[in-house]
C-alpha cells in the first residue's frame, strides 16, 4: 500500500471529497463486503452498494454502526470478530473482481504458492489487537494486521510533522501506561514513524513519578505525553523538588478533555520551571479508529487536523443521524477508508464535536485537511439523576471538570456519585473529594468551600451534597493516580466503576474509604496539611 503520500495534507477540498469517494467504493467492493461478515448483511438488508455511492449524502444510505452493534456480551462474547475482515480461497474466488485476482495469479504463476500465501498474511492475519476501556461496555477488541501497522506507523510520521516535532533534535517521553490501548501504541509509532527518539515510561504506575522525573532531567525531551491528569501531577512533583524543565517545547494530552483551565495552569506551572512559550496540545484518538489526531502548534483553535485519505469524517446529528453543515455541532461518525483486521462503516463515537468540523485552511499552519473542533463531549457523560422522587435531571459532568479546573483555589478533585444511605431504590447525592491550593489559608476554607458549591449549582443545577476537604495525598490516593491505568476523576457507585476493585460498592464510602474506618477531619468538612 502506498500510504506516505507527500501532499496528504496540502490538496483542495474537492480532491479531498472525490477521492475519498473513490476509495470507499473501492473499499467496500474489494475489502468490506467481500470479508465482513456484519458489513455483508448490513449492506444487503439496507440495498446499498458501492456503486450506488456516488456523493457524500449517498452515504446517509448506509445505516448508523454504534458501540451496541460491535460490544461483546455475556450472551454473544464474539461480537467482535463480525468486524473483523475474514477472507478465504472460496470467498476470494467468489466475491473478488478480475483486477483484484489478477496480482495473485500472476505472482502464483512467477513465485509459486507459498508467495500468494504470504501475501494474504501480510494484508489480512491478525497479528496485534488494542481493546477499548471498557468503561460504558465489556472491554472490545480490535485486531491489526501488518498493514494496519503499516497505518499506524504513518499516522504517527503525520502527527509528528503536524506538530512539528524535528527528530533531529526533539526527543519525546511517554506517560501513557504500558497496556494494549491504541494510546500508548500510537506514541510508539510516532517515534517510528517520525525516526524521533522516544522513551515510553509506561507512567507512574510502572517507573513511578520519582523515576520517571529523573530519566526526563536525563533525556531532556522536548515533549511530554500522557494523560492530563497525570501530566499535571508529574509536573506538580517536578516544580516542588525546584526541578529544571527549560528544555520542554510542548506538551500532548490524550485519553481526557483538555478544559482551557488545565491549559492555562500547566503553562503557567511549565513557565514557573524555566520553559519558553510551552505549547499545551490535545490528541484525540479512539479504538474503532486504530488512529490518533492531532492539533497543530495553534492549540485549540485549530482543531484536530484529519487524514482524508484514510477516513471519512463526518458530523451528524445525533437525533437523527443526518449530516451537518460545516460549524454546526453534532456526533462524529467515523468510516474507515484503508486497513484490515477490525474495521467500522459509518461508526457512531459517541463524541459530540461542539463547533462541528471545518474544511477551511488550518490558519496557523496552512494545510488543507479537514479538521474537526477540539472542544468535545463524551455522550458517557450525559448522565441522569434521581434527585427527587419523582423528577430526574440530565447533568453534563464535564461541567464539572471544567469548573473546578478554572478555579485555581483547586488542585485536586474526584467527584463521587451514590444513592442516598446506599438504597438503590433511594435519590441520588454527589459528593465532592477536594483539596485546595497552598494559596488558601485555613481561615478561608469554609468561605472557599462555599463558594465552590455555589458556582457548581449556578452552572448544573445540581447540588453537592457533601464536599470532603482532605490532604493532597489522600485525593491522590483516592484517584490512583500513581496505581490505575487513569485516574478515577468521577465515580458512580451506583453502577460498577468499583467493582473492577473487586469490592463491594455497598463497603465503600463515598471519599472512597472502607465503611467503617474512623471518620477523620474530612468528615466535618475540615482540612488537614
Amino acid at each position: 500500500m502506498a500510504l506516505a503520500r507527500h501532499d496528504w495534507d496540502r490538496r483542495s477540498p474537492d480532491e479531498y471529497r472525490h477521492g475519498q469517494l473513490r476509495c470507499l467504493r473501492r473499499y467496500l467492493e474489494r475489502q468490506v463486503l467481500p470479508f465482513s461478515p456484519f458489513y455483508r448483511r448490513l449492506f444487503s438488508s439496507a440495498g446499498v452498494t458501492p456503486e450506488s455511492i456516488r456523493g457524500f449524502d449517498d452515504l446517509m444510505r448506509i445505516p448508523l454502526t454504534s458501540k451496541e452493534d460491535i460490544a461483546p456480551t455475556s450472551a454473544d462474547p464474539q461480537r467482535p470478530r463480525e468486524f473483523v475482515l475474514q477472507p478465504s480461497a472460496e470467498l476470494i474466488r467468489e466475491r473478488w473482481p478480475l483486477a483484484a485476482k489478477l496480482p495473485l495469479l500472476v505472482s502464483k504463476w512467477l513465485r509459486g504458492a507459498e508467495s500468494v500465501r504470504q501475501r494474504l498474511a501480510y494484508e489480512f492475519r491478525p497479528i496485534s489487537v488494542f481493546f477499548t476501556t471498557g468503561r460504558s461496555a465489556l472491554p472490545t477488541a480490535f485486531t491489526l494486521t501488518r498493514v494496519d501497522l503499516e497505518i499506524l506507523e504513518e499516522v504517527g510520521r503525520r502527527i509528528a510533522a503536524v506538530g512539528s516535532i524535528d527528530p533531529t533534535q526533539d526527543k519525546i517521553v511517554s506517560l501513557f501506561p504500558y497496556a494494549p490501548h491504541l494510546a500508548f501504541w500510537q506514541v510508539f509509532y510516532v517515534g517510528v514513524g517520525a525516526c524521533a527518539f522516544a522513551l515510553n515510561t509506561g507512567g507512574g504506575k510502572v517507573m513511578g513519578t520519582e523515576g520517571i522525573l529523573q530519566a526526563i532531567q536525563k533525556i531532556r525531551p522536548a515533549y511530554l505525553v500522557g494523560i492530563p491528569g497525570y501530566v499535571y501531577h508529574l509536573l506538580r512533583e517536578g516544580y516542588s523538588q525546584g526541578l529544571d524543565f527549560s528544555f520542554i517545547k510542548s506538551l500532548a494530552l490524550g485519553g481526557d478533555r483538555v478544559t482551557p483551565g488545565y491549559r492555562s495552569r500547566v503553562k503557567d506551572l511549565l513557565c514557573s520551571m524555566g520553559a519558553e512559550n510551552p505549547r499545551v496540545g490535545s490528541v484525540l484518538g479512539f479504538t474503532e479508529a486504530r488512529k490518533c489526531w492531532t492539533e497543530c502548534p495553534g492549540e485549540a483553535s485549530g482543531g484536530f487536523h484529519l487524514y482524508p485519505d484514510f477516513e471519512i469524517v463526518e458530523i451528524v446529528d445525533p437525533a437523527t443521524g443526518r449530516q451537518v453543515p460545516d460549524g454546526e455541532s453534532g456526533e462524529l461518525v467515523y468510516t474507515n477508508l484503508v486497513g484490515r483486521g477490525s474495521t467500522v462503516i459509518r461508526y457512531r463515537t459517541g463524541d459530540l464535536i461542539i463547533g462541528g468540523m471545518t474544511h477551511e485552511p488550518c490558519p496557523h499552519c496552512g494545510r488543507t485537511v479537514p479538521r474537526i473542533s477540539s472542544q468535545l463531549e463524551r455522550v458517557s457523560n450525559l448522565k441522569s439523576f434521581q434527585l427527587s422522587k419523582v423528577k430526574g435531571t440530565l447533568v453534563n459532568l464535564n461541567v464539572f471538570k471544567e469548573e473546578l479546573e478554572n478555579d485555581v483555589r483547586v488542585e485536586e478533585w474526584q467527584l463521587v456519585i451514590k444513592k442516598r444511605n446506599d438504597d438503590p431504590f433511594d435519590v441520588d447525592e454527589l459528593h465532592l473529594n477536594l483539596a485546595l491550593s497552598d494559596r488558601v489559608g485555613e481561615s478561608q476554607f469554609e468561605t472557599v468551600r462555599d463558594e465552590i458549591v455555589g458556582q457548581l449549582f449556578r452552572v448544573t443545577e445540581v447540588r453537592i451534597n457533601q464536599v470532603n476537604l482532605l490532604p493532597l495525598k489522600q485525593v491522590l490516593d483516592l484517584l490512583g493516580m500513581e496505581t490505575h491505568l487513569k485516574e478515577k476523576r468521577i465515580v458512580d457507585l451506583r453502577t460498577d466503576n468499583v467493582y473492577a476493585e473487586g469490592r463491594d460498592p455497598l463497603e465503600v464510602r463515598a471519599d472512597g474509604s472502607p465503611r467503617g474506618a474512623a471518620a477523620g477531619s474530612e468528615a466535618l468538612g475540615k482540612k488537614s496539611r
